[in-house]
């Protein structure tokens, strides 16, 4: 028979421990480890997160930048961080799911990270030059159809989100586009806007300045649903062609992260995000929140996982 007293104290014991563990945390500064360089729309996110859970938490939370490799060396350095609550990490489709699909690597998103917080979702837009005659997404299918070699579209790298979602329009649409990978995402806004590519899809964070100054227009959103920041802008549904498919941000820890920390830090980041000033902020930014509970990340990022596995397949992408 076995012990009752002794499983409910031991039960018991193992609660008291997660609570006093999180009234003590945190006692000194914590990182967000953000897989892409200042700048980038992740970025964004983490420091408007950072700034206010510095002040929430009485410690200074500072982010990380550790770019490169199509953000799997900023999330193996996270994956790889002691599971004590002082390390996060900004998590999204490219390090998360696509490269751990397309390629062998030394951390697994589904084993070596536990979910803090849904973050936000990304919008993503089709751009084309100002003066290009590509005036919607019907032009462009028809001139895709009519030239032999393609249409060349540029992302900020093979195998990242902007260049999946591209290739996956173009098999969805049934057209031949040729991609012209740049060293980032700015690098391919500025080969579009020099003419060296004829269109590009970003994050709303990363396109509508240049929307509004005027060098380059929106032609499709490839959510299925029109968005606030750009509402002129039909989606690609709209335009005839059935696709939706967007990115996401959420936060993330090593593996083994206490429960009483998880949910300390979850609570204060849904209070963030719900803060009519940051809420603005990441709004101006293009970004929506994504209302998707902590116990539900993980099974939202497996998904996910099956999602960019056809998007992936169908469009044959490689690393290079």
């Amino acid at each position: 028979m076995p012990n009752i007293a002794g499983i409910i104290l031991s039960c018991l014991l193992a609660v008291l421990a997660q609570i006093g563990i999180a009234q003590d945390y945190p006692s000194r500064p914590i990182r967000i480890v953000v897989p892409f360089a200042a700048g980038n729309s992740s970025d964004v996110v983490a420091r408007v997160i950072a700034a206010h859970l510095t002040t929430a938490l009485g410690q200074q939370v500072i982010v990380d930048n550790r770019p490169g490799a199509g953000a799997t060396i900023g999330t193996e350095y996270g994956a790889k961080q002691p599971p004590d609550g002082y390390t996060l990490v900004l998590g999204s489709p490219g390090g998360i799911i696509i490269n751990p699909i397309m390629q062998k690597l030394r951390y697994n998103p589904l084993t070596d990270f536990v979910a803090v917080s849904a973050l936000v979702w990304v919008p993503m837009v089709i751009v084309v030059r100002a003066d290009s005659p590509i005036k919607d997404i019907k032009t462009l299918i028809a001139l895709a159809k009519e030239k032999t070699r393609g249409i060349l579209f540029g992302s900020g790298g093979s195998g990242g989100t902007q260049h999946l979602i591209v290739e996956s329009f173009a098999a969805t649409a049934q057209i031949a586009l040729t991609h012209v990978p740049y060293k980032g995402g700015s690098a391919a806004i500025t080969g579009l806007v020099g003419g060296e590519v004829s269109l590009v899809a970003d994050a709303v964070s990363v396109v509508l300045p240049f929307i509004q100054n005027g060098k380059v227009r929106a032609i499709g959103v490839t959510l299925n649903s029109r968005i606030p920041q750009l509402p002129d802008v039909p989606t690609i549904d709209e335009q005839g062609t059935r696709f939706n498919v967007t990115s996401w941000m959420v936060m993330l820890a090593p593996a083994g992260t206490p429960a009483g920390i998880l949910e300390k830090l979850d609570a204060e980041i849904r209070r963030i995000i719900e803060r009519p000033d940051a809420k603005k902020t990441l709004f101006d930014q293009g970004f929506t929140e994504m209302n998707v509970s902590r116990e539900k990340v993980g099974e939202f990022i497996r998904s996910e996982m099956s999602d960019w596995r056809k998007v992936i397949t169908a469009s044959g992408a490689t690393i290079e």
